[in-house]
């Protein structure tokens, strides 16, 4: 992919001969000039449509960035008609050939690693080491969804009458696949590779934080050898996202949908597929805590608790949001954990992805301080206010707080934020019970010394992974990833992936015989 430089920014010839710009800066307020990303329909670039187009602008600068085509419903209707009749053929594409062809998307992801990094830059603020782990992070779950193609199998079981019966599992069908914007690579290549591994083509609504970025992604899949139509990319204009994901959902040659993101927005897209009895994977938020029992080794709690506190600015759906200490070694963590904090030179506020992130995150640490919450620790918050008059904040300073009351927002609430809370309990059954009232349970953390213990507190905490000394933001292609209670239902990766995107069907040869019509019915 050739990549011309010039003073103001990048542009880009893709194989598929399109001109791109990805914009770090305002060209100038005339909007003619910002480059336009396009829809990607069938095979194609789509430059126009019934929809018209929205202009993003940076979440921290305000500056305008690029002009987004979005669809309308005559657009998302055309995408509906052709995912389904690609489905009809990739459907039958053997195992080994989707394997190949996502093997080529990992390829051809790495050799474009750059191309995709300056997208996220130009769209949105995302730092050095959450870009790096998110490519590893995409390349690792590809080669996982390369496996699982070949991975689908059926069954062969026993039978009383003698019949012989085969269950198969074959994919859905067209799915709607939404995935949250935090590790945007990552994210978006679990939501289209393990759906089309398993047989399924894709229709994917574009997260409107990252427009240039999404608009990468069809190019590289059909560039690798996908078919034209099995997937398809939509931009929706904020207003009307909520009348075209409804479309999408209540069309009946839409068979699932797959969503990541918040526990709120999940509740809205669950009550629609409830409507349209539409089966669905929802992979959602969380407040995900660490315990640290006595006998714990501080310094790796602290050190491990912090990063998976602050990585990516907590925007993160396994950050560790609360600390759970055993009242033993209470004064001593707080002590340990607030000289890591230090110690880490954390000297400004931590960029987030959505404008007005910072605002809210402000909003909950006053709410907090208000109920009577203290201050650990609080890093300067040199850049966490706006930046013009009218810009949102994006930015907050990672934060540490003790003492939060039970009518605070924090208390309960994900903040999707650098902010932590700790706090002390008198036994290991007192953590618990506060552990499992969450509604929620996505993944968790257990530091102590001692492995029969942490085994059997594992087994009873409400929660979809739980890591012993380690952090609570953990994943890979091999190990089932999904909530417990409001964090979701549905697995991603391995066996998990298979049972989320297949369906079971029983096929039985029986055994011939003449049966007894008369016996049916002998009159009254």
């Amino acid at each position: 992919m050739p990549v011309i430089r010039g003073s103001m920014s990048l542009v880009i010839v893709s194989h598929h001969a399109s001109r791109r710009t990805f914009t770090t800066s305002a060209l100038s307020a005339n909007t003619e000039k910002l480059p336009r990303v396009p829809l990607w329909l069938n095979g194609q670039a789509v430059t126009s449509c019934s929809g018209g187009s929205v202009i993003h602008r940076h979440p921290r600068t305000g500056e305008y960035i690029c002009e987004v085509v979005v669809a309308g419903e005559d657009e998302t209707r055309r995408a509906i008609q052709g995912s389904k009749k690609a489905f009809e053929d990739w459907r039958d594409v053997n195992g080994w050939e989707r394997k190949g062809i996502l093997q080529n998307v990992g390829r051809l992801m790495t050799d474009r690693k750059d191309t995709f990094t300056e997208a996220l830059r130009a769209d949105a603020p995302f730092a050095d080491i959450v870009i790096g782990g998110d490519q590893m992070s995409a390349a690792h779950l590809l080669e996982g969804a390369a496996n699982t193609a070949i991975s689908v199998e059926g069954a062969i079981p026993q039978t009383k009458d003698d019949s012989f019966s085969m269950v198969l599992r074959q994919p859905y069908g067209p799915v709607l696949s939404i995935p949250a914007f935090n590790y945007p690579l990552t994210l978006a290549m679990r939501s289209i590779a393990y759906p089309l591994a398993c047989g399924n083509t894709v229709i994917l609504r574009a997260s409107r934080l990252l427009p240039q970025f999404f608009g990468l992604l069809a190019p590289l899949f059909e560039d690798a050898g996908l078919p034209k139509g099995a997937l398809q990319t939509l931009h929706f204009a904020e207003k009307d996202a909520p009348d075209r994901v409804e479309q999408i959902i209540a069309h009946r040659d839409v068979k699932m949908i797959n969503f990541t993101g918040s526990v709120r927005l999940g509740k809205i897209l669950a009550a629609k597929c409830g409507e349209h009895l539409k089966p669905s994977v929802m992979e959602l938020g969380g407040k995900s805590i660490a315990i640290v029992l006595p006998d714990a080794d501080l310094k790796l709690a602290a050190n491990n608790i912090l990063f998976g506190a602050f990585f990516n600015s907590g925007q993160v759906c396994m950050s560790t949001e609360q600390v759970l200490v055993h009242s033993d070694i209470a004064a001593d963590f707080e002590q340990v954990l607030k000289q890591t904090a230090e110690e880490a030179r954390w000297d400004e506020g931590m960029e987030m992805v959505r404008a007005g992130s910072g605002d809210g995150a402000r909003s909950m640490y006053d709410d907090a301080v208000r109920g009577g919450a203290k201050i650990l620790y609080a890093a300067s918050a040199t850049n966490a206010s706006s930046t013009s008059g009218t810009t949102p904040s994006s930015a907050f300073p990672p934060t540490i707080l003790t003492s939060l009351t039970s009518e605070t927002h924090l208390y309960r609430e994900e903040s999707f934020a650098p902010l932590l809370s700790l706090h002390t309990f008198g036994s290991t059954s007192d953590i618990l019970e506060y552990a499992n009232s969450h509604t929620t349970g996505l993944s968790s953390s257990i530091f102590s010394r001692d492995f029969k213990e942490s085994l059997e507190l594992a087994k009873k905490l409400e929660s979809g992974a739980v890591h012993i000394n380690g952090m609570t933001i953990h994943d890979q292609h091999n190990l089932p990833h999904g909530g417990w209670k409001e964090s979701g239902w549905g697995r991603f990766n391995g066996i998990g992936v298979i049972e989320s995107f297949t369906q079971t069907k029983n096929v039985r040869f029986a055994k011939e015989a003449m049966l007894p019509l008369g016996a049916i019915y002998k009159g009254l």
